[in-house]
């Protein structure tokens, strides 16, 4: 087991076994590398690193590597809307072409529509724009031109009659950030998020990022292509931005999906809308605004090419979950997934 450590408070044999179990599910998951953070109050808290950062060189993925984080993104952009609700520079009602006329948005959408996944937008991320970004990695793409990848699509379903996952709702959401503020999102995540909790190692790329200063990450980030794991980091990360362009540490998520699910950062008023939920169809979850409930664990997982994640906070229970791996594929979910259960056995077991 190749494994780097943070100090913990706890370092038993029945912490050091949980460990090994999760780092042979890691393996029979044929993931690289793997990032995990489990916190409760039956194997207290610890964040490990297992297997590898780059499968040709070997070299052990460390603690503390940043890694993308994909749709975790959500989380933080939800975050920065509701705190400009907060402010009284928005309305999660507002309809959006009263805010940004020229967005190719049909009347009738609201921001609150965005946050929901209820807008009915058609989605830029179809299996083909992802497929598309292999041929062309170097690739720098504006918002605008994310978005305009549906022009002529029609309308989905009516704004709030139905669920969808919609990442153009994000990219609107991120132009609308920059609108009301005159400011990047990059800039505006770090005052009102990232630096607030704490989060001095996250940052959302600005999508003029050039590619070379993602092709020499030190993570490498795996996507199972043509029966073999074909090398994604040299993907330019402009294609997904506000919708996906986190990149973080496992203990920066864990800070952040415990801060959101706690309410910091906002007033109750608008906690209390992020965490008004509706049925996610064909899932057992729920989403809100910017955050899904995972059977009692609040936050988010992402996928982009490369990389999976997964962030979770349980109130009741006081138990975080954190995966970060460094190939798609639901790899990250998969080992949340297994560390759940896992503890929910241990929980049983201490149970008088």
């Amino acid at each position: 087991m190749t494994t780097s450590e943070q100090p913990a408070p706890t370092s038993t044999d029945a912490t050091r076994d949980f460990l090994t179990a999760i780092d042979v599910e890691r393996q029979r998951l044929s993931i690289p590398g793997a990032i995990v953070h489990v916190s409760s109050p039956t194997v207290g808290s610890w964040t490990h690193a297992l297997g590898v950062a780059d499968v040709r060189a070997t070299t052990p993925l460390a603690v503390d590597s940043r890694m993308r984080a994909g749709s975790v993104t959500k989380v933080v952009v939800g975050t920065m809307v509701l705190q400009l609700v907060d402010s009284g520079e928005l309305d999660l009602d507002h309809d959006v072409r009263a805010i940004m006329p020229d967005l190719s948005v049909p009347p009738g959408v609201t921001v609150r529509h965005l946050l929901a996944m209820t807008s009915g937008l058609p989605d830029y991320t179809s299996d083909a724009f992802i497929e598309a970004l292999w041929d062309a990695p170097d690739r720098v793409w504006s918002p605008e031109e994310l978005l305009d990848t549906t022009r002529g699509e029609p309308q989905h379903f009516a704004p709030g009659t139905s669920w969808e996952y919609c990442n153009s709702g994000y990219i609107v959401l991120g132009l609308i950030i920059e609108h009301l503020t005159g400011r990047t999102a990059t800039e505006v995540a770090r005052d009102l998020v990232f630096e607030p909790l704490g989060m001095l190692d996250s940052d959302i790329a600005p999508p003029d990022r050039p590619a070379v200063a993602l092709q020499s990450a030190p993570v490498r980030g795996y996507h199972p292509r043509d029966g073999q794991l074909a090398d994604a980091t040299h993907i330019n990360m402009s294609w997904a931005w506000t919708a996906g362009s986190l990149v973080s540490t496992a203990a920066d998520l864990a800070r952040l999906v415990e801060a959101v699910a706690a309410g910091e950062l906002l007033s109750d008023a608008a906690q209390r809308e992020r965490l008004d939920t509706m049925a996610v169809p064909g899932a057992s979850i729920r989403y809100g605004l910017g955050i899904a409930d995972f059977d009692g664990l609040w936050g988010h997982n992402g996928s982009l090419p490369g990389f999976q994640s997964f962030a979770g906070y349980a109130p009741a229970s006081g138990t975080t979950i954190v995966a970060m791996t460094n190939v798609d594929d639901s790899a990250a979910d998969n080992l949340a997934a297994f560390i759940r259960t896992r503890l929910a056995a241990k929980d049983s077991a201490h149970r008088p």
